[in-house]
């Protein structure tokens, strides 16, 4: 009923999602400077943005998939060399958090957008979406349940952490100053673990 590596999955987002990227930046910096109800608007930006590009690029993959399954093995292979990249990227990286304050002067629609563009347009979810996404899935097994049940998994994941990352942004934002590259050093070794999993692990095959 699940699919294959479906914890794999989970636990593969849910590092991505505790990372303090862009998109956790842009939710801390709303809610700080706009309120804690307001800026769940760009978190539902955000999770919009990545339906959308799950819709698009599984689809678009998929009608590659079905004729070819064995595409699967080198979307693994570049997937998990893509997470090594991302993963020496949050090795290396500085993260840093700016308050802008206008508190009180955007609507709710404005929100929406910044998350909704800022995702959309983001070149690490659109690899994501377009490379590690499909191999968790089965072109001739329960292919349309398995999507919608990752696709509910990562947009429930996604709006679950952005709302705590704008829940306690203050919070958040004075440990990012305190200790600006902890997280992502820990991601990073996590990610290089799953990296590891990923590229071991027959996914689908």
């Amino acid at each position: 009923m699940i699919p294959n590596n479906y914890l794999l999955f989970v636990q593969l987002i849910t590092i991505l999602f505790i990372t303090p990227g862009p998109q956790r930046i842009l939710i801390i910096t709303n809610s700080m400077n706009y309120g804690f109800p307001k800026s769940l608007w760009t978190g539902l930006g955000d999770v919009s943005a990545n339906a959308i590009q799950m819709i698009l690029a599984t689809f678009g993959v998929y009608a590659l998939m079905k004729p070819n399954p064995q595409i699967l093995d080198i979307f693994k292979w570049i997937g998990g060399l893509y997470l090594i990249y991302l993963a020496i990227k949050f090795l290396i990286r500085k993260t840093s958090v700016t308050i802008d304050k206008t508190f009180g002067t955007r609507s709710a629609f404005d929100l929406f957008k910044d998350g909704f563009i800022s995702a959309l347009f983001s070149p690490g979810a659109i690899v994501f979406f377009v490379v590690m996404f499909p191999t968790f899935l089965n072109p001739d097994n329960n292919f349309i349940l398995h999507f919608v049940i990752l696709m509910t998994t990562h947009v429930f994941l996604d709006f679950f952490f952005l709302t705590i990352y704008a829940g306690v942004s203050s919070r958040i934002a004075i440990f990012l100053k305190n200790y600006p590259n902890l997280i992502s050093r820990l991601s990073g070794c996590a990610l290089l673990f799953l990296a590891y999993k990923i590229l071991s692990t027959k996914i689908n095959l």
